[in-house]
């Protein structure tokens, strides 16, 4: 023996290859499921967002008389409009997409303070699990007064 030592490959075996190929597939596998889980749930925040944003709309509607203040069940959102003009300047003027209903409580047999309970859904199937909202808000009325002339 002259002391030589045979020369070592530096480059990649094929086993090497296929094992850093198979890891670099399953983390763009995992990486691509947690982009369409996020992207999921961005979509729910933003239908609850514009959920939530229908119902307040509604219940100031309901304060400012434009809608009156009586049960409803399943209204489009936008539907009770008096006029065209309404229509044009509100953005969610007849949006099938979101139903809302209405619920007046008196309080306490009193006419004069209400609770006002709006809840607007998604107008989908049940089974794709539609987005609702619910507000509720207590209002005092004027109370109505007897006046002798």
């Amino acid at each position: 023996m002259n002391g030589t030592t045979p020369p070592r490959h530096t480059g990649m075996t094929l086993l090497e290859v296929i094992l850093a190929l198979a890891v670099l597939g399953g983390s763009v596998a995992v990486i691509g499921e947690w982009a369409r889980i996020s992207f999921q749930n961005a979509q729910i925040a933003r239908d609850l967002v514009q959920a939530e944003l229908l119902a307040e709309s509604i219940l100031a509607k309901v304060r400012l008389g434009i809608i009156e203040m009586t049960p409803e069940v399943d209204v489009p959102v936008g539907s009770g409009y008096s006029n065209q003009a309404d229509i044009v300047q509100d953005t969610h003027a007849a949006d099938a997409r979101w139903l809302y209903s209405l619920e007046v409580n008196y309080i306490d047999n009193h006419d004069y303070l209400v609770e006002l309970a709006v809840t607007v859904r998604q107008n989908v199937h049940e089974s794709r699990r539609p987005v609702v909202c619910r507000l509720v808000r207590w209002l005092a009325l004027e109370p109505e007064t007897d006046e002798e002339e």
